[in-house]
């Protein structure tokens, strides 16, 4: 009989550790043909994302709730008995943890976002924080998509560095490239920029409203993504007198056609992970400006990890600005309307992409798992 490998997520509703984990399934079609391969979705939420017809489908429909998912996800994998658990976010990666300790299958984590600058300084933030610093160390292995984020791991909560695994997300350039041939488009027929993300305030997208209106630059503004702040910041925008040029057309389930033709992709948040929008966008060849947040960006643009960027920096493969700061935003938007320095910049982000191919990400996954069942060669 196979060996019972689990894949565990809050659920496949659009975001970027969804969309990543979607495409390492996907693209696990070598490995079904060895594992009996499930997948546990945490809530009841429309899936964005759509799973091969060979792997096994668990809903468990917890509520949004830790205690139920707790419940619930010990109840299902004592089931299931799997040899090995990945999970990604949080409050996956806890419940994975506590049943593979009681149940003594291996668990490996995957960390998507910096902790410590991620959770917000309140109650549940520091609760989180609290559960990280419990749990996390007592994993098998920790995947993290940047090295910032093993640091952060290894100096803030008491992980073994020797734990810590890098892996880039895996971009599919060949889809990516196929779906922005797509028939979506940009709700204005006029230049613009485009920012993609959840409308919620650690993306700050209130700042690059802020940096829109200072820039003066005669473009619009696509902001694609949904969240809590959607009223808010369309408020703000027509406080600020951009109302009619800049854009909220909700989630895009194929933004690729509308990245592809835009000016320039703009990141602004306080903080990410891996920013998977921002690979994309270099896949795509477009000049890319993005907050110089922990983790991520800084080591897709300028292949450095943590870095102090006090003003506009132009990095190897796109621009770089101060987290939180309008003015150096508005700045880096200015530039970006130079048609030399935007060709120079489109030219470099395709050269930057190819770090980030496909399938060696998607080998050095299951690397992960396999060493641990003492299924692959010892790394």
């Amino acid at each position: 009989m196979s060996a019972k490998v689990v894949f565990m997520i809050n659920s496949l509703a659009g975001g970027g550790a969804e969309r990543i984990m979607a495409r390492l399934i996907a693209n696990s079609g070598e490995w079904a043909r060895r594992y009996d391969i499930h997948v546990v979705l945490l809530d009841e939420e429309k899936a964005a994302y759509e799973l091969p017809d060979w792997v096994t489908v668990h809903r468990l429909d917890t509520h949004f709730s830790l205690a139920k998912g707790m419940w619930k996800g010990l109840k299902l994998m004592r089931e299931l008995k799997p040899a090995v658990c990945l999970s990604f976010l949080s409050r996956s990666n806890f419940i994975n943890v506590v049943a593979a300790r009681l149940l003594g299958y291996k668990a490996v984590i995957s960390e998507r976002v910096n902790a410590s600058s991620h959770h917000p300084k309140t109650r549940s933030g520091q609760i989180a924080k609290a559960l990280t610093r419990l749990f996390y160390p007592r994993a098998d292995k920790i995947i993290c998509p940047s090295a910032g984020i093993a640091i952060d791991l290894v100096e803030n909560f008491g992980v073994a560095d020797s734990k810590n695994v890098i892996i880039p997300n895996p971009m599919d350039t060949d889809a990516i490239w196929q779906m922005s041939e797509g028939p979506e488009r940009a709700p204005t027929d006029r230049p613009y920029f485009v920012a993609v993300g959840r409308l919620v305030e650690n993306k700050n997208f209130g700042m690059l409203l802020n940096a829109f209106a200072k820039s003066a630059v005669d473009l619009d503004l696509v902001i694609l993504g949904e969240g809590p702040l959607r009223p808010d910041l369309e408020k703000q925008a027509s406080d600020l007198g951009i109302g009619e040029r800049v854009f909220f057309p909700g989630f895009a389930k194929n933004p690729f056609p509308i990245v592809r033709h835009a000016y320039a992709y703009a990141l602004p948040s306080n903080a990410e992970g891996f920013p998977n929008g921002l690979a994309e966008a270099i896949t795509l060849g477009t000049p890319v400006i993005s907050t110089n947040c922990l983790s991520g960006p800084s080591e897709i643009l300028d292949e450095k990890g943590a870095m102090t960027v006090t003003s506009v920096y132009r990095a190897k493969y796109g621009v770089l600005v101060p987290v939180n700061d309008a003015d150096a935003m508005a700045e880096a938007l200015k530039l970006m309307t130079d048609d030399t320095v935007r060709q120079h910049y489109a030219d470099k982000a395709l050269e930057g992409a190819a770090r980030y191919r496909l399938a060696p990400a998607i080998k050095a996954y299951w690397d992960v798992l396999e060493n641990i069942l003492g299924t692959g060669a010892k790394a």
